[in-house]
């Protein structure tokens, strides 16, 4: 047994610690030897009896295992599969349907590397690629805990990421600029400043306590800097560096002063929202908002008008409650109050607060609906706010600051000082680095012995649904041992220097996704074991909670295409508003985006406030945000059913996809096969959907007969078909193939 194998209480720097002390345990041969400690090495692409199946070096690696392992791979699976496994995979959209006849069409041998090249070009493949990265970093536009405050500059980050998988920014640079872009800065123009500064928000991304005077301003800086470490060692690193926060790490050779010692290069760091507008954008900003706010005052005073005799009178009434020695108290002017008489003052305090909601039972019906639309006008005034102008989300050096081992991660329990340095068990020699950006080159050194490894063993994991590594976030000591560890050390050899065309950039991501989406093993047919770990057919996968929501709005015909802005704020379910706002009034709590458009656009540009989630979204498996995502968990339970049948996004898409059905003319049935699957419908398929459309329609019509809504108002077209058309639609957004990956 090894001393990281050793019980917490018998830990090896305790018998130190008794003396406020601390020293790191040594490291042995052993806790050098394990496999992802090691530089990965190019091994030779193996000779495989089947050459000819093969189509990229990572057929050979999968079929030695298959031969070792007595097993032959499917056959290639048809264009039509292809075509929607691809797309949904490189963009997390659905092909349209003229692509998907296009491709059906092109019968020359590269047909499907063209289509993997327009997809890898495609706006939308960053969107996709950002999201998965965005699940590893926590991403989210709200600070967490109790108060779970807005970040109103988080999105610009979130788009950051997008465009460098778009212009697929080398991955060392990619790293390099998020763990130290305001250190590159200094002599740039600035255009590259902003962009350098806005891509630190990765540090930013952990849950932060909002300061005030009840919280220990040093427990919350600890706090700050645990999160950026934390942030940095799972996303990057792959290891659980964050068990090591409290004491040495049970298992991996990670001691608690390494983890102290990564801390120190984020000791002088502070959070910093910086602007970039000129004087005259800020000048023209300040008079917008002015004007708006000139416009709200009135309107404000209104409503403090209506609610003031109903505060009064409600206060009145509950300091009746209280005894006459309190009631004395509250009567008594202030500066001739006695000791005793402030006590009682300060102890009743909360049983005669007027809430709103005292308010809101006092009102008379009639100010009540003079209120609401009094706050109606002030919410649509808010909505007019201008934006702020160009500002990065940040971090930025700050005071040099001491770092120092802590006693069970305690910040008031100091043992020994520690300077920047890196995890012992991953370097040989002294180093003596000072700044992030020492640690981002160290982090993307062609020998670094995780970095290349785990970024592809992501990728590889966004197209299998399982990485070569399933423990995607643990490359240590328990986690997962690689399934195929020749495979995976060339394919993190090949990202940082690739072997093929000369004119192929070092750490591209595209080139590692260009190689697993055209080889022979990504486009081999489904198959139904559940334990395909080596591969001898393709792994049949449910859409994420977003492509879900992106797919039936791409069916339904009403996705807004754009590309990258402040994040979308869509009308939340009424459910969502009595779980989530307790407190204050109801209206305003959540402003909706104003222009309805943007309430189709892709998932990724949805607000992603930690304390709300969407139901649809929250029921397919959308992470929490608190804590690094690496693998989403898939489950199934009923309500996944249930707001897929009845949930208002669904039945308001079903029916604008019905709407778009009947008045393009053309047989309805045959055409939403073709935007929900890419397919035209089988025989059973579309006796069952005729059956289907005329029972529904004669139910809808005695609804009709008996003046009961039938939710469908349609100009020009028989609106009763609609309706049961856009039941119908519903009902294809429910079936397996609509929310898998074929």
């Amino acid at each position: 047994m090894t001393r990281y194998a050793i019980p917490l209480l018998l830990l090896s720097s305790v018998a130190v610690a008794q003396q406020g002390k601390y020293a790191d345990p040594e490291l042995t041969a052993n806790d050098r030897a394990h496999w992802a400690f090691k530089p990965p090495v190019r091994t030779a692409v193996p000779a495989a009896k089947n050459a000819a199946w093969g189509r990229t070096p990572i057929d050979a690696f999968v079929l030695a295992k298959l031969d070792a392992a007595g097993l032959k791979p499917l056959p290639e699976a048809d264009k039509l599969t292809l075509i929607r496994r691809v797309t949904l995979d490189l963009t997390g959209l659905p092909p349209t349907a003229a692509e998907v006849d296009a491709f059906l069409k092109d019968t020359s041998p590269t047909a499907y590397e063209k289509v993997v090249e327009r997809l890898l070009a495609s706006p939308h493949f960053g969107e996709r690629q950002a999201s998965h990265w965005l699940d590893v970093v926590r991403f989210a536009e709200s600070n967490g805990y109790e108060l779970d405050a807005d970040r109103p500059h988080a999105w610009r980050y979130r788009d950051y990421v997008v465009k460098c998988f778009n212009d697929d920014k080398p991955y060392d640079r990619f790293i390099t600029e998020q763990i130290a872009g305001d250190e590159m800065a200094a002599g740039k123009n600035p255009r590259e400043v902003a962009e350098l500064l806005v891509a630190t928000g990765l540090h930013r991304c952990g849950q932060v306590h909002q300061v005030s005077g009840n919280l220990d301003a040093a427990v919350l800086r600890q706090e700050v800097l645990t999160e950026m470490v934390n942030g940095v060692a799972s996303a990057v690193l792959g290891l659980t560096v964050g068990c090591a926060r409290c004491h040495d790490h049970k298992f991996d050779p990670i001691s608690a002063g390494d983890y102290y010692r990564l801390q120190a290069f984020f000791a002088d760091t502070k959070y910093d929202d910086v602007s970039f507008a000129t004087a005259d954008e800020k000048a023209a900003r300040k008079k917008a908002a002015d004007a708006i706010g000139a416009k709200m005052a009135p309107i404000k005073k209104q409503i403090a008008d209506i609610d003031a005799p109903y505060r009064t009178a409600v206060g009145k009434a509950k300091r009746e409650k209280l005894d006459a020695k309190t009631r004395a108290a509250f009567e008594t002017p202030f500066d001739k109050r006695t000791a005793e008489q402030k006590k009682l003052v300060t102890d009743a305090a909360p049983l005669v607060k007027v809430s709103w909601e005292d308010v809101l039972a006092a009102l008379s019906p009639a100010d009540r609906e003079k209120r609401a639309a009094l706050r109606e006008q002030l919410h649509a005034l808010e909505a007019q706010e201008p934006q702020p102008t160009a500002a990065a989300w940040a971090i930025k050096a700050g005071d040099p600051a001491k770092t120092f081992v802590l006693r069970r991660g305690d910040v008031h329990r100091k043992t020994v000082e520690v300077t920047p340095d890196f995890p012992r068990v991953l370097v040989s020699g002294a180093t003596q680095p000072k700044s992030r950006l020492e640690l981002a080159t160290w982090l993307t050194r062609p020998e670094h012995p995780l970095t290349a490894r785990v970024m592809v063993n992501r990728i590889w994991q966004s197209h299998f649904g399982r990485g070569i590594v399933a423990s995607a976030n643990d490359f240590g000591v328990k986690g997962d041992k690689p399934t195929h560890p020749e495979l995976l050390d060339w394919l993190a050899a090949e990202l940082v220097k690739p072997t093929g065309a000369k004119s192929q950039a070092a750490w591209s991501l595209k080139h590692i996704h260009r190689l697993i989406v055209t080889s022979a093993t990504y486009r081999q047919a489904i198959t139904l074991k559940p334990d395909n770990k080596l591969l001898a057919g393709m792994n049949r996968r449910r859409l994420e909670a977003e492509a879900i929501r992106d797919s039936v709005l791409t069916a339904a015909g009403t996705l807004n295409r754009q590309v990258g802005g402040p994040s979308v704020k869509v009308p939340l379910e009424p459910e969502v508003y009595d779980l989530i706002f307790t407190e204050g009034e109801p209206d305003g709590l959540w402003p909706v985006t104003p222009d309805a458009t943007q309430h189709v656009r892709r998932s990724v540009y949805l607000f992603n406030k930690r304390n709300v989630r969407l139901p649809m979204l929250e029921a397919f498996d959308q992470p929490d945000t608190l804590n690094s995502c690496a693998v989403r968990p898939v489950s199934t339970f009923a309500p996944q059913a249930l707001i897929l049948m009845n949930g208002p996004f669904v039945h308001e898409q079903a029916k604008a996809m019905a709407l778009k059905l009947v008045r393009d003319g053309g047989n309805p049935i045959e055409e939403l096969y073709r935007r929900a699957f890419g397919r035209v419908p089988t025989n059973a398929e579309r006796r069952l959907a005729l059956v289907f459309l005329r029972e529904q329609e004669e139910t809808i019509r005695d609804r009709v007969k008996a003046r009961l809504p039938i939710g469908v108002t349609a100009e020009g077209v028989d609106a009763v078909r609609v309706r049961a058309l856009a039941d119908l639609c519903a009902v294809v957004f429910n079936t397996n193939e609509f929310v898998h990956i074929p």
